[in-house]
């Protein structure tokens, strides 16, 4: 339908006063475990406007919802989604029901970034005017203005609500990415679908004078039932009040994707969803060059593989990787990370282990420290280590230890590599930056229980890393100064933990493309750099499981003194479980990120989302690179090992290495 239309519509939706001022506080009992709450009150002009204080921020959306000064039940709701992209951390979101249902996009609008030999400033084109060029004897011409406005300047300012902590991430994700086709992973930025209206139309201006308009319109999708909408209140009472029943619709049953790579050159080498895959460079002058492409971290199980578990086919496919380039005599390795917004914790350490086998990852990490964390991290350790409850009651116990998981400070390791002496020793609390925190803390891969985040997965299933328990340490494959890692700004979580591996301990140097249009140096890791999320929906369950833990073992009067705490408070949430939006198997779309990565040796403590470390090289996105990844490939080759260049003024920032 048409946008003005559908914005229209969605501005007539009352405002729920009592429901939003109930979702608020739910919210703010959520936000204790971000772990970055101090720090955004920092003024950090790359990676945050001003200073964000996201609790009085929850508590000023608040107030203006008692004091009547919102039109309608969307702007309430915008309001709370600005405030979680602001943080611009991936891992804090919050996605409400209303925005969900009809959001706003730019069809046959998309924008692509393109420099003319990789170096020199790209311009904008229409990405329908660059695929027909491939075809027709056509020369596209570069966007000039948007909506009469620059357009650079203007693809900026739609930048912001992309929820990614360097402007030029946020840049980078308003135009359609190579290694996200490849294994069709559905990400569109802001610039191709959002929650805010921008205006009815998009009117693009060309350098030859011409111009050309594109409708902007909502996606009304088949799942919502608009039968009884008729106006705004109609239109709460549909799609504000918890899930909708389901319309009929024939199920989606084992969808598997094809073997083959959209876009890309067959590989020698594929884990079967596509996340690992591996290629050679035979053209000559790049005979000694294997390049792998890890879009993912999160792969699954598809066709070609008679692996059960996913982990453990990366594990083998990046074993197979190295002994076949070792077989082929390839001296020079290109690490392709573009796109990958993270997903198995694991699989970062394991990755680095095949590529640094004598290398002990370090990885540390933190908590914030706040009342529900300490009750649940407490409580659940000591269940955990309870020698009657778990020969008596088994089934408890093994439920129990699965809760646990890396919140058991028995299983992990100080910073040192040393266990933990005591809950106090690790828990602290410990002031830094005006806020509390845990102790530094590092997975120990040699401890099946609770060790590490793959731990305990059963039997038929464990995943033992590369150098670990019964799993052999292999040969160095590379020399460091042979590796080189390909960054396009938007890895983040599980990659960025790799990617500091990589920069931190390996010394392996980075090459980023694309930004923003300035002759400047680039981060190459511009998406979150927390080194653990935790989805809403697990906060609320875990603490309900903890008052049944507590109340089967240690009696109801204690679990009822837990209960009064911020425990029961989050175990009650229910309106954050009516007006969040679904999707999958979330019934609560919202996350925070819980662990702090910090760098080794800092004793500051800085968590390394607000550290600044620039790439060492950058270039940009050509036309026939687009076309054909290889020639990105051999641009990053020429530019570490050969005579290729770098975007002037993109080299030697003091943070490279």
């Amino acid at each position: 339908v048409p946008a003005q239309l559908a914005f229209d519509c969605l501005k007539t939706v009352p405002v729920d006063t009592e429901g939003d001022l109930k979702e608020i506080e739910e919210l703010k009992e959520l936000a204790q475990f971000q772990s970055t709450l101090s720090y955004l009150k920092d003024e950090i002009p790359w990676h945050h406007e001003g200073s964000i204080d996201v609790l009085a921020g929850l508590d000023e959306i608040a107030q203006g919802v008692r004091d009547g000064l919102y039109d309608s039940e969307y702007d309430v709701q915008l309001d709370l989604k600005l405030l979680f992209l602001s943080v611009h951390d991936f891992h804090f979101n919050w996605f409400p029901d209303i925005l969900a249902i009809m959001p706003f996009a730019r069809e046959g609008a998309q924008v692509i970034s393109l420099s003319s030999d990789g170096v020199s400033l790209p311009d904008i084109y229409l990405l329908d005017d660059v695929n027909q060029a491939q075809n027709f004897s056509f020369d596209p011409s570069p966007i000039t203005s948007i909506n009469d406005q620059n357009a650079t300047a203007y693809l900026a300012d739609i930048s912001k609500f992309a929820d990614y902590r360097t402007a030029d991430a946020r840049y980078n994700t308003l135009f359609p990415n190579q290694a996200h086709r490849s294994i069709r992973k559905e990400a569109l930025g802001p610039w191709a679908m959002q929650e805010v209206f921008d205006g009815p139309v998009t009117s693009f201006g060309f350098a030859n004078g011409t111009s050309k308009d594109f409708d902007t319109v909502a996606i009304v999708r088949s799942s919502f039932d608009f039968t009884d909408v008729k106006d705004g209140q109609s239109f709460f009472d549909a799609f504000c009040r918890g899930p909708q029943e389901s319309k009929s619709e024939t199920p989606v049953v084992g969808v598997l994707p094809p073997v083959s790579l959209i876009g890309y050159p067959k590989p020698f080498i594929m884990q079967s969803s596509g996340a690992f895959h591996g290629h050679f460079l035979n053209d000559s002058g790049y005979g000694d060059v294997a390049v792998l492409a890890i879009p993912s971290f999160m792969p699954f199980i598809a066709r070609g593989t008679e692996e059960i578990n996913p982990a453990i086919e990366c594990q083998k496919v990046l074993r197979a990787f190295f002994e076949t380039i070792a077989k082929q005599g390839k001296t020079k390795l290109v690490i392709d990370l573009r796109g990958n917004g993270g997903g198995f914790i694991d699989l970062a350490y394991e990755t680095f282990k095949q590529l640094f086998p004598n290398i002990e990852p370090f990885g540390g990490s933190r908590y914030r420290a706040h009342e529900a964390f300490e009750i649940y991290s407490a409580r659940i350790s000591e269940f955990a280590s309870n020698a009657t409850l778990a020969e008596e009651d088994p089934l408890l116990y093994g439920a129990i230890i699965a809760a646990a998981g890396t919140f058991d400070w028995r299983g992990i390791l100080d910073a040192d590599f040393q266990p933990f002496s005591s809950f106090r020793e690790y828990y602290g609390p410990y002031v830094h930056n005006n806020d509390n925190f845990t102790s530094i803390r590092r997975y120990n891969f040699s401890n099946t229980i609770n060790g590490y985040p793959s731990a305990n997965t059963g039997p038929t299933t464990a995943f033992e890393l590369t150098g670990y328990l019964s799993s052999p340490t292999p040969a160095q494959p590379f020399s460091l100064e042979n590796i080189v890692i390909l960054q396009d700004a938007l890895c983040g979580s599980t990659c960025a933990i790799f990617s500091q591996l990589l920069r931190e301990q390996g010394h392996v140097q980075s090459i980023v493309v694309g930004g923003r249009p300035v002759p400047a140096p680039m981060q190459a890791v511009g998406g979150t750099r927390g080194s653990q999320v935790l989805d809403m929906g697990s906060l609320v369950a875990m603490s309900a499981a903890l008052l049944k833990y507590t109340s089967a073992i240690m009696g109801a009067d204690v679990a009822q003194r837990i209960n009064a705490t911020a425990i029961g408070r989050l175990a009650r949430t229910s309106q954050i479980q009516v007006r969040s939006m679904r999707r999958g198997q979330y019934q609560i779309m919202g996350r925070v990120n819980s662990l702090d990565a910090l760098r080794q040796g800092d004793d500051g403590q800085t968590p390394l989302e607000f550290v600044f470390e620039a790439a060492d090289c950058r270039v940009f996105e050509t036309v026939e690179s687009w076309m054909d990844p290889s020639v990105l490939w051999k641009m990053a080759v020429d530019a570490k090992w050969g005579d290729g260049e770098c975007v002037p003024g993109s080299m030697g920032h003091e943070t490279a290495i």
